[in-house]
């Protein structure tokens, strides 16, 4: 094992600018190899630097990234080609205007024209076999929205199949979590849903800080509506 400084984001739905502030100000060294940052999901939507945030994950070589439900949802329309309200409601379509420009809409049939855009469709695709389902360290996991049904030890999450993944992306850990530790020996963190839910009824704090419970950490600041992004700083053994 080789002890690491961990820094920890989710979540960041396209807000590149913030991003890059929030971890300048954590003191992360993008080329220090004892520094290693990771994302729990969620790059992209809401915001308007959905560009700048793909080519920031790109050119990042001391990373582990993590799937979103976003990532979900986005790479099943790239699949299918075809637009659902919620595709627009998420943010999901300007996104793709990001990316690919504008009238990359189909007006016949609703669906998006990726003729001549196969270089970029190929891009995202690449981007997205980086991702992981879960990342595990000697004391901690990290999961986007919670872990499967049924998975409670370190054992368990090697065995859960990718369809229950996909599940647990889009749990909420304001739902789940029951004051007691969801991994038996580890932390849990996780983002998903913002901690203002968990927060706002302790005036100590502020709404969108990282939330400590018992074997949870919960980092999902609300960026979008918030503009900010928390960013957790970690110490431990990386599992090679």
């Amino acid at each position: 094992m080789a002890k690491r400084k961990i820094f920890v984001v989710s979540d960041i739905h396209g807000h590149c600018s913030i991003l890059k502030e929030a971890l300048e100000n954590a003191g992360f060294q993008k080329e220090n190899t004892e520094h290693l940052l990771i994302c729990c999901g969620d790059y992209f939507d809401r915001g308007t630097e959905n560009l700048e945030t793909l080519k920031f994950f790109e050119r990042l070589k001391h990373k582990v990234l993590l799937r979103g439900n976003h990532e979900d949802l986005l790479l099943k329309l790239l699949q299918t080609g075809k637009i659902q309200p919620h595709h627009y409601i998420n943010g999901t379509m300007n996104t793709l205007e990001e990316f690919f420009g504008k009238h990359f809409v189909d007006p016949a049939d609703d669906t998006i024209d990726f003729s001549g855009k196969t270089s970029t469709v190929d891009r995202i695709f690449e981007f997205f076999n980086e991702l992981l389902d879960y990342f595990e360290t000697e004391n901690y996991v990290f999961v986007h929205g919670w872990v499967p049904s049924g998975c409670n030890t370190s054992e368990d999450l090697k065995k859960i199949p990718k369809q229950k993944w996909e599940e647990a992306r889009f749990m909420r850990w304001t739902e789940k979590y029951d004051d007691s530790p969801p991994i038996e020996s580890k932390t849990l963190v996780c983002g998903h849903m913002p901690t203002f839910y968990a927060n706002m009824g302790d005036k100590s704090k502020n709404i969108y800080d990282v939330f400590y419970g018992n074997g949870l950490i919960a980092i999902d600041a609300g960026t979008a509506d918030t503009k900010h992004i928390n960013v957790l700083v970690l110490e431990d053994n990386i599992c090679e």
